[in-house]
Protein backbone atom coordinates (compact mmCIF):
# COMPACT_ATOMS: atom_id res chain seq x y z
CA UNK A 1 0.00 0.00 0.00
CA UNK A 2 1.52 3.29 -1.10
CA UNK A 3 1.21 6.57 0.77
CA UNK A 4 1.78 10.10 -0.44
CA UNK A 5 4.54 11.76 1.54
CA UNK A 6 5.15 15.47 1.13
CA UNK A 7 8.86 16.04 0.84
CA UNK A 8 10.32 19.04 2.65
CA UNK A 9 11.35 21.68 0.13
CA UNK A 10 14.97 22.71 -0.15
CA UNK A 11 15.82 25.74 2.00
CA UNK A 12 15.72 29.08 0.21
CA UNK A 13 16.24 32.70 1.16
CA UNK A 14 13.73 35.31 0.09
CA UNK A 15 16.23 36.51 -2.50
CA UNK A 16 16.16 33.09 -4.19
CA UNK A 17 12.43 32.50 -4.67
CA UNK A 18 10.94 32.74 -8.18
CA UNK A 19 9.06 35.87 -9.23
CA UNK A 20 5.52 34.47 -8.99
CA UNK A 21 6.21 33.21 -5.45
CA UNK A 22 7.81 36.54 -4.54
CA UNK A 23 4.71 38.41 -5.72
CA UNK A 24 2.35 36.21 -3.70
CA UNK A 25 4.63 36.39 -0.64
CA UNK A 26 4.74 40.18 -0.88
CA UNK A 27 0.96 40.39 -1.29
CA UNK A 28 0.34 38.24 1.79
CA UNK A 29 3.03 39.95 3.85
CA UNK A 30 1.52 43.35 2.99
CA UNK A 31 -1.88 42.20 4.28
CA UNK A 32 -0.41 40.60 7.42
CA UNK A 33 1.81 43.59 8.16
CA UNK A 34 -1.05 46.06 7.79
CA UNK A 35 -3.32 43.96 10.00
CA UNK A 36 -0.65 43.75 12.70
CA UNK A 37 0.18 47.46 12.64
CA UNK A 38 -3.44 48.65 12.41
CA UNK A 39 -4.98 46.17 14.82
CA UNK A 40 -2.22 44.18 16.57
CA UNK A 41 -0.27 47.08 18.09
CA UNK A 42 -2.69 49.97 17.53
CA UNK A 43 -3.53 51.06 21.08
CA UNK A 44 0.01 50.76 22.45
CA UNK A 45 1.64 52.28 19.36
CA UNK A 46 -0.50 55.40 19.58
CA UNK A 47 0.41 56.22 23.17
CA UNK A 48 3.30 58.62 23.70
CA UNK A 49 5.91 57.66 26.29
CA UNK A 50 4.40 60.18 28.72
CA UNK A 51 0.87 58.90 28.15
CA UNK A 52 2.05 55.34 28.63
CA UNK A 53 3.73 56.23 31.93
CA UNK A 54 0.64 58.06 33.24
CA UNK A 55 -2.03 55.57 32.14
CA UNK A 56 -3.53 53.34 34.84
CA UNK A 57 -2.15 49.80 34.68
CA UNK A 58 -5.59 48.21 34.43
CA UNK A 59 -6.37 50.39 31.44
CA UNK A 60 -3.00 49.54 29.88
CA UNK A 61 -3.65 45.85 30.42
CA UNK A 62 -6.92 46.27 28.55
CA UNK A 63 -5.07 47.95 25.67
CA UNK A 64 -2.53 45.12 25.46
CA UNK A 65 -5.26 42.49 25.62
CA UNK A 66 -7.24 44.18 22.88
CA UNK A 67 -4.16 44.51 20.65
CA UNK A 68 -2.60 41.09 21.12
CA UNK A 69 -5.45 38.77 22.09
CA UNK A 70 -8.28 40.24 20.01
CA UNK A 71 -6.46 41.19 16.81
CA UNK A 72 -8.89 41.68 13.95
CA UNK A 73 -7.90 39.84 10.79
CA UNK A 74 -8.93 42.48 8.29
CA UNK A 75 -9.68 40.37 5.21
CA UNK A 76 -11.47 37.61 7.16
CA UNK A 77 -13.49 39.70 9.62
CA UNK A 78 -12.39 37.50 12.52
CA UNK A 79 -11.05 38.24 15.99
CA UNK A 80 -7.98 36.16 16.79
CA UNK A 81 -4.72 36.64 18.67
CA UNK A 82 -1.66 38.09 16.99
CA UNK A 83 0.17 34.74 16.96
CA UNK A 84 -2.53 33.09 14.85
CA UNK A 85 -2.55 36.08 12.51
CA UNK A 86 1.18 35.69 11.91
CA UNK A 87 0.99 31.92 11.58
CA UNK A 88 -1.46 32.14 8.68
CA UNK A 89 1.39 33.78 6.76
CA UNK A 90 4.43 32.10 8.27
CA UNK A 91 3.11 28.53 8.08
CA UNK A 92 3.39 28.91 4.31
CA UNK A 93 6.96 30.16 4.60
CA UNK A 94 7.83 27.16 6.80
CA UNK A 95 6.13 24.57 4.60
CA UNK A 96 3.52 23.57 7.18
CA UNK A 97 0.78 24.63 4.77
CA UNK A 98 1.07 25.08 1.00
CA UNK A 99 1.00 28.37 -0.84
CA UNK A 100 -1.66 28.33 -3.54
CA UNK A 101 -0.64 30.02 -6.80
CA UNK A 102 -2.70 29.62 -9.99
CA UNK A 103 -4.40 26.57 -8.52
CA UNK A 104 -1.09 24.87 -7.70
CA UNK A 105 0.00 24.00 -4.16
CA UNK A 106 3.63 24.96 -3.51
CA UNK A 107 5.53 24.00 -0.37
CA UNK A 108 8.27 26.42 0.69
CA UNK A 109 11.11 26.27 3.18
CA UNK A 110 12.21 29.87 3.67
CA UNK A 111 15.25 30.35 5.88
CA UNK A 112 16.06 34.02 5.83
CA UNK A 113 17.70 36.31 8.37
CA UNK A 114 15.11 39.10 8.21
CA UNK A 115 12.22 36.65 8.41
CA UNK A 116 13.92 35.05 11.41
CA UNK A 117 14.01 38.43 13.15
CA UNK A 118 10.24 38.73 12.85
CA UNK A 119 9.77 35.14 14.02
CA UNK A 120 11.91 35.93 17.06
CA UNK A 121 9.78 38.98 17.96
CA UNK A 122 6.59 36.95 17.57
CA UNK A 123 7.98 34.25 19.88
CA UNK A 124 8.94 36.91 22.45
CA UNK A 125 5.43 38.36 22.37
CA UNK A 126 3.89 34.89 22.66
CA UNK A 127 5.77 34.39 25.93
CA UNK A 128 3.88 37.37 27.40
CA UNK A 129 0.40 36.16 26.45
CA UNK A 130 -0.19 33.98 29.55
CA UNK A 131 0.35 37.08 31.71
CA UNK A 132 -2.19 39.03 29.67
CA UNK A 133 -4.72 36.20 29.82
CA UNK A 134 -4.30 35.80 33.58
CA UNK A 135 -5.13 39.50 34.19
CA UNK A 136 -2.56 39.49 37.00
CA UNK A 137 -1.92 43.22 37.45
CA UNK A 138 1.26 42.77 39.48
CA UNK A 139 2.76 40.41 36.92
CA UNK A 140 1.71 42.75 34.12
CA UNK A 141 3.27 45.74 35.86
CA UNK A 142 6.64 43.95 35.87
CA UNK A 143 6.66 43.31 32.11
CA UNK A 144 4.69 46.18 30.56
CA UNK A 145 7.72 48.20 29.39
CA UNK A 146 9.53 45.21 27.95
CA UNK A 147 6.37 44.07 26.17
CA UNK A 148 5.81 47.50 24.67
CA UNK A 149 9.39 47.66 23.38
CA UNK A 150 9.04 44.19 21.88
CA UNK A 151 5.82 45.15 20.10
CA UNK A 152 7.39 48.29 18.66
CA UNK A 153 10.48 46.39 17.53
CA UNK A 154 8.17 43.95 15.76
CA UNK A 155 6.85 46.85 13.67
CA UNK A 156 10.42 47.85 12.76
CA UNK A 157 11.30 44.30 11.73
CA UNK A 158 8.13 43.92 9.66
CA UNK A 159 8.81 47.26 7.98
CA UNK A 160 12.35 46.21 7.07
CA UNK A 161 11.26 42.80 5.76
CA UNK A 162 8.49 44.33 3.66
CA UNK A 163 10.78 46.98 2.15
CA UNK A 164 13.36 44.32 1.31
CA UNK A 165 10.77 42.24 -0.57
CA UNK A 166 9.61 45.34 -2.43
CA UNK A 167 13.21 45.92 -3.51
CA UNK A 168 13.50 42.34 -4.79
CA UNK A 169 10.26 42.72 -6.72
CA UNK A 170 11.43 46.00 -8.26
CA UNK A 171 14.69 44.38 -9.34
CA UNK A 172 12.75 41.53 -10.94
CA UNK A 173 10.46 43.98 -12.71
CA UNK A 174 13.38 45.86 -14.24
CA UNK A 175 14.10 42.86 -16.46
CA UNK A 176 10.51 42.04 -17.43
CA UNK A 177 8.32 43.37 -20.22
CA UNK A 178 5.17 45.23 -19.08
CA UNK A 179 2.19 42.98 -18.44
CA UNK A 180 -1.07 44.98 -18.78
CA UNK A 181 -3.19 42.23 -17.23
CA UNK A 182 -1.06 41.84 -14.12
CA UNK A 183 -3.17 41.96 -10.97
CA UNK A 184 -2.13 44.88 -8.79
CA UNK A 185 -1.21 44.43 -5.15
CA UNK A 186 -3.77 45.37 -2.50
CA UNK A 187 -4.60 49.05 -2.47
CA UNK A 188 -3.54 49.71 1.10
CA UNK A 189 -2.25 53.05 2.33
CA UNK A 190 1.43 53.00 3.13
CA UNK A 191 2.10 52.95 6.85
CA UNK A 192 5.24 54.84 7.93
CA UNK A 193 7.88 53.29 10.13
CA UNK A 194 7.30 54.32 13.76
CA UNK A 195 9.80 56.64 15.44
CA UNK A 196 12.47 55.17 17.75
CA UNK A 197 11.53 54.56 21.36
CA UNK A 198 13.33 56.18 24.24
CA UNK A 199 12.08 54.40 27.32
CA UNK A 200 13.52 53.35 30.66
CA UNK A 201 14.32 49.67 31.11
CA UNK A 202 12.43 49.56 34.38
CA UNK A 203 9.20 50.90 35.67
CA UNK A 204 9.54 54.55 36.82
Amino acid sequence: MSTNVIQKAEPQTLAQIPFKILEETLRQLRSTRNDIIRFGVWNVRNLTDDEFNRTDDRKLLGYFRQDLLETRFLSKGRRIDLIQLWKWFDDQMSGFTPMLIDGEELFLNIQDKDLEKVRKRIAEIQAFLPTLRSEDIEAFRRVKYKLRRTMMRLTYDLHHLFKRLEKYRKNFGAGLAPRPERVALEAVAEIPEPPPLDEPDDEP
